[in-house]
């Protein structure tokens, strides 16, 4: 009876841990502190023909799984400087996938500049879809230029990033000279180059830096500071540890996911062995031009070659 006992706590032990490798995994694998809202009451999944693009809160069109074997969520990030903060922009859309078969783990950063077709208010950057319609139109703005079958979602407003990191103990990143330069001289005397331990508030100002160089290089850090946050979590395997995590995490972030889903996913990623991990960015490198269009700065990209490479990626 002692063995079997050992025997449920150790299946207990994986089942948690395999939850937060499904939903913390981020820069290189699968990302989410999901679970607020799990039962389902986020923003609805309808046919094609009952979605309005102009209503202020857009339905999910549904689209067809292309491959059972291969799983889409997407990840949106919202700043609270916007004045809108809960319908504001969206800073940041990385889309987080895993490939069962293959046993890999993908994540997608989409540029918020890109010019694209919204339905219902024209040609406009991607990121202006989640102040016209929320998540919903964010969603089906991708799985429309870009050939996807997105159909969850995650939304967490970077203050209660910086919530997550702090209770996590903060996280580790690697910084260039020039970081750590721009660091020191903006408020943090003591930061070097190198890895370094960041607080909340020190990965936030990480996570939004574009002043170095640019929008590509800001997603880059995006993709570091939750893999710091990912990393950090699969030091916490004590259950008890876990589980207080687990209940603090959900109080920051919403999503449309099932616990079922969420189990479902877990129990996969513990079955890979050796988990292979991608990163990439849209537009990829030579498939775009900095334009400008009705008064925007934006980017002109070549919609065909960057949905092949995404494909490519995942499949």
């Amino acid at each position: 009876m002692r063995r079997s006992g050992r025997k449920k706590k150790k299946n207990r032990l994986k089942i948690i841990v395999g939850i937060f490798i499904f939903l913390i995994l981020a820069a290189i694998g699968l990302l989410a502190f999901i679970a607020h809202q799990i039962t389902g009451n986020g923003v609805e999944i309808v046919d094609q023909k009952d979605v309005d693009p102009t209503a202020d809160e857009v339905l999910i069109g549904k689209e067809v799984q292309q491959d059972d074997q291969v799983f889409n969520v997407l990840l949106v990030g919202t700043d609270s400087r916007d004045p809108d903060a809960d319908m504001g922009r969206s800073d940041s859309m990385m889309l987080l996938s895993f490939n069962q078969r293959e046993g890999k783990a993908t994540a997608v950063s989409f540029l918020r500049d890109c010019l694209v077709d919204i339905d219902g208010h024209g040609k406009s950057r991607l990121g202006h879809t989640y102040a016209y319609g929320g998540v919903g139109l964010t969603i089906n703005t991708l799985n429309k230029v870009f050939g996807l079958d997105i159909q969850k979602y995650i939304t967490i407003n970077f203050d209660n990033l910086v919530n997550v990191i702090d209770e996590l103990g903060g996280i580790e990143v690697t910084l260039t000279e020039e970081e750590a330069e721009y660091y020191r001289s903006n408020g943090m005397p003591d930061i070097q180059a190198g890895k370094v331990t960041l607080t909340g508030s020190q990965a936030l100002v990480h996570a939004r830096n574009r002043s170095l160089d640019s929008d590509f290089g800001r997603t880059r850090r995006q993709r570091d500071v939750m893999y710091g946050v990912y990393q950090k979590v699969l030091e916490k395997r004590d259950p008890a540890t876990l589980m207080s995590l687990i209940n603090y995490c959900v109080t920051q972030v919403n999503t449309n996911m099932s616990v079922g889903e969420i189990y479902e996913t877990a129990t996969a990623v513990l079955a890979v062995d050796n988990l292979q991990a991608q990163q990439a960015v849209v537009p990829m490198d030579g498939s775009y031009s900095s334009i400008n269009y009705e008064g925007m700065a934006v980017l002109d990209i070549d919609v065909e070659a960057n949905s092949q490479h995404i494909h490519e990626l995942l499949y």
